[in-house]
């Protein structure tokens, strides 16, 4: 009986550790689109409600042919374009599209793709995805096919369309929860060669944070008039008005840093020199002169790591006593 039980607890254990492995596959994850501006491919997170691997598949599909609620995104697979199937083979999953795929704006199309195959590469399952267009594989400027594409190296498989879309990770700062500090927070971004490295960090900080625990310190609806860089290193960002507008639960000195430190991780940014419609902003309680250039501020960055170190700490500390 003792036997019995034993084994009967061990049945259990492994039941519950693949039943918990297969909820945490199926958070975490992210759905791809394209900016609106057709510059970048942007994420935001997404939890699976289906539990195996083709359901999955179809909810992503789903997904991507959705309007996000963000201003700033757009669907990935467009209107006009429709999802007619799709086959898993062998890791490789073939997605059949129809409709004016292949009228597509030559940019357009790179950062839909990418996009699909970020997404779905990201499930269980599938390691590659090859499209198909009106039954036809998927091919490229001159003709040839694009074949399977994954989530590393489809942008080396373009060939020559290398040129046209790059990848970078940015360090990005947001507020932290209670408004008073600026977070880091990593974010891969796949963007054209048409658009600068600093309007991308600052299109990406206008999108806001994928954290839940962190806030966008830019006001909802600021557009950007103008960005450039000195010989200096000195980034001239210059803003409509609506940076002016104070952002509930959020310092304006976080707001002002928030630009600084994002902008100050690029090798190219020394200093960062803030503007509204081309004159200093009008922003209360801020540190510093923006009047002039702004240099990096390194106090005012909160880790949310250390936390979670500092909590381990204490748990070993009290196991001790």
């Amino acid at each position: 009986m003792k036997r019995f039980i034993s084994l009967l607890l061990a049945m259990l254990m492994c039941l519950s550790m693949v039943a918990c492995g297969k909820s945490e596959e199926a958070k975490g994850t992210k759905i791809y689109y394209v900016s609106t501006d057709k510059y970048s491919v942007v994420s935001k997170k997404y939890d699976f409600t289906a539990t195996n691997t083709e359901g999955r598949i179809r909810e992503a599909l789903e997904e991507l042919q959705k309007k996000p609620d963000e201003l700033d995104y757009m669907a990935t697979i467009p209107n006009g374009v429709d999802v007619s199937g799709f086959e898993l083979n062998n890791s490789n999953l073939s997605v059949y599209l129809t409709g004016s795929y292949s009228s597509l704006e030559y940019y357009t199309e790179i950062l839909v793709r990418a996009a699909i195959v970020r997404t779905l590469c990201q499930i269980s399952g599938v390691e590659s995805v090859t499209l198909y267009v009106d039954d036809a594989p998927l091919t490229d400027e001159n003709g040839e096919a694009v074949g399977s594409m994954t989530a590393d190296t489809f942008i080396d498989d373009f060939g020559e369309e290398t040129d046209s879309l790059l990848s970078t990770e940015l360090t990005l700062y947001f507020a932290s929860a209670d408004g008073m500090s600026v977070v880091p927070e990593k974010r891969q971004v796949y963007y054209s060669r048409n658009v600068s490295i600093e309007k991308l960090v600052i299109e990406q900080l206008l999108m806001g944070p994928d954290s839940k625990n962190l806030l966008s310190a830019l006001p909802s609806g600021t557009k950007i008039n103008s960005i450039s860089i000195s010989d200096g290193g000195i980034c001239y960002v210059n803003f409509d008005a609506a940076l002016e507008t104070a952002v509930s639960g959020v310092t304006e000195n976080v707001t002002v840093f928030s630009i600084v430190n994002s902008l100050t991780e690029l090798d190219s940014v020394k200093q960062v020199q803030i503007l509204v419609n081309g004159e200093t902003p009008h922003l209360s309680n801020v540190e510093v002169d923006l009047s002039s250039a702004v240099s990096r501020n390194e106090d005012i960055i909160h880790d949310e790591a250390d936390d979670e170190i500092e909590i381990e700490e204490t748990e070993v500390n009290e196991d001790e006593l």
